[in-house]
């Protein structure tokens, strides 16, 4: 056991506490069933992390969601996501259909394709993917969909504002075969966090205009890294949102499998003609540097903690998906929420509660921040 002095104790009392260096990260997804059979269910696979790292799911159409841990005992280990019993509008079934820009979430309520979302608090996975299932809940085709979610991290920088990196690698289904990818991404910095139910066009906070936008085209290989990197301020953003495209890649390719493309080795404002294919997925994706303010307890939106907020508890016991009502964050209704409502009643705004899932304060001793430049790199 490691002791403290005296001396050592009070150093530590008398520094100001550091906010988390990442609090939580956010993918909210639109994906089609571009995979020419009947979809049944689907998949998330969310890796390096377990359970409890996972705070919240966006609702789907599926009747089903079972959340379980899996190790290969190899030293891979996460958190594998099953959906099962597809129903919109009495379809039993997604029927294929061929991809369209969705800004991220008109998958919500559009035969055809489907919304996911997840959100972590103090960890991350390191990589995720998605599969859909067939009727027999067998993954369908060879690999993951090009459904790419970032991986954050925080680094120094010297003397200067930390860096907040994004990293992001397209699928690579099967090595040595074609895979590219256009990418298109937009950007938005905000001073306060953010939640996973936020992530939604529309709303004014995720970026879609063309005055946001960070990476116009950017042409990527399955299994290469692309990085975007924004430099911190403190005292500024406490989130940043970005809103990934993904588009096939239909130009030629060369012996290797490398993509033959004018746009790699020129200043071009889009993809060539003949090279952009149909759309894939969007994402739409957070970086939380601080808790969200929110009113705890207020589990209707109203921003008053009162009799109306028992009633939504009430009506919502047992679920994993009403995310005000889940007043601990910890992704499910029940009795401690209505602690916590209890403990709040009567309040319009509080500070975040001691909830677990919080990062340790050597974690937390990182990071502080928001942001001000980025920069981005093409390979």
């Amino acid at each position: 056991m490691r002791l403290f002095t005296a001396a050592a104790v009070a150093a530590l009392l008398a520094t100001p506490l550091a906010r988390a260096s990442i609090y939580g990260t956010m993918s909210n997804f639109d994906v089609f069933n571009e995979t020419e059979t009947e979809v049944h269910g689907a998949e998330i696979e969310l890796e390096g992390i377990h359970p409890e790292g996972v705070s919240r799911f966006f609702p789907a159409h599926f009747a089903n969601k079972t959340i379980s841990s899996y190790d290969d005992g190899a030293g891979s280990f996460g958190v594998r996501v099953v959906y099962e019993g597809y129903n919109f509008g009495g379809q039993e079934f997604l029927a294929p259909t061929v991809g369209q820009s969705t800004n991220g979430h008109t998958c919500v309520g559009t035969p055809g394709c489907e919304h996911f979302g997840f959100s972590t608090v103090g960890a991350q996975p390191s990589a995720s993917n998605f599969f859909w299932l067939d009727v027999n809940g067998n993954r369908i085709g060879s690999g993951p969909e090009q459904v790419p979610v970032p991986t954050w991290s925080y680094v120094a920088n010297g003397g200067g504002n930390p860096i907040l990196r994004a990293e992001v690698e397209p699928v690579e289904v099967i090595e040595q075969k074609p895979d590219s990818v256009w990418m298109k991404v937009f950007k938005t910095e905000i001073e306060r966090a953010v939640d996973l139910a936020e992530l939604m066009s529309g709303n004014g906070i995720v970026p879609e205009g063309i005055g946001e936008t960070e990476t116009e085209w950017e042409l990527l290989e399955g299994g290469k890294m692309d990085q975007a990197e924004d430099e911190i301020d403190e005292e500024k953003v406490h989130a940043i949102i970005r809103r990934y495209e993904y588009y096939e890649y239909t130009g030629p390719y060369d012996e290797e499998n490398e993509p033959i493309s004018l746009f790699l080795d020129q200043d071009l404002p889009e993809p060539p003609a003949g090279e952009l294919g149909q759309f894939i997925s969007a994402n739409m994706v957070a970086a939380n540097l601080a808790p969200p303010d929110r009113v705890y307890g207020d589990f209707n939106g109203d921003g008053l903690v009162n009799a109306a907020d028992y009633t939504a508890w009430r009506d919502n016991y047992g679920s994993e998906d009403h995310y005000l009502a889940d007043g601990d964050d910890d992704g499910m209704i029940d009795d401690d929420d209505r602690g916590v409502w209890s403990d709040h009643y009567g309040h319009v705004l509080d500070a975040p509660p001691a909830a677990a899932g919080v990062p340790e304060p050597a974690a937390a001793s990182l990071l502080l921040l928001a942001i001000g430049g980025c920069s981005r790199r093409r390979r």
